[in-house]
């Protein structure tokens, strides 16, 4: 599995944390969720949980290729930006680094296929890509990063 992810930034959202934000397709709802990450099975496999709702669990695939609307049972989604201001999903993420896809043909996608660094900080000139960070609280939607509009 290579350098897996630190726990630390897996679970519900906390105050005083840095949880990485998913966005999957939740079978229950049968619609695109976000949630967070309980646990890492592989390097692209993942057990996600909704926010808000953490008692259940999915285990999805990372993808990319797609929007995050587009996410089909059994995928998920990790979305971060990049230094050139636009978003991006990542392909394979590690303890360091992520391989970044551009989720579409539009704008310039400098950083398509590209390794680099990746961090929680809101920096677009420190070379590193910007995760979304799932929140402060376990209420989706209300005070975490939303790159979709980015």
């Amino acid at each position: 599995m290579g350098r897996p992810l630190n726990k630390r930034y897996f679970g519900e959202p906390t105050a005083g944390g840095n949880e990485i934000k998913v966005d999957f397709y939740n079978t229950d709802n049968t619609a695109v969720e976000e949630g967070h990450i309980v646990r890492q099975k592989g390097s692209k496999k993942f057990i996600v949980a909704p926010i808000g709702a953490s008692d259940t669990e999915y285990t999805c695939t990372l993808t990319t290729g797609k929007l995050a609307s587009a996410l089909t049972a059994g995928e998920m989604a990790i979305t971060m930006l990049m230094d050139d201001s636009e978003t991006y999903q990542v392909s394979k993420i590690t303890g360091r680094k992520a391989t970044l896809q551009a989720p579409d043909a539009t704008g310039s996608n400098a950083y398509d296929g590209k390794s680099v660094p990746w961090n929680f900080t809101a920096d677009l000139t420190d070379g590193a890509a910007q995760v979304e960070e799932a929140g402060d609280d376990d209420a989706a939607g209300v005070d975490d990063d939303d790159f979709a509009n980015a």
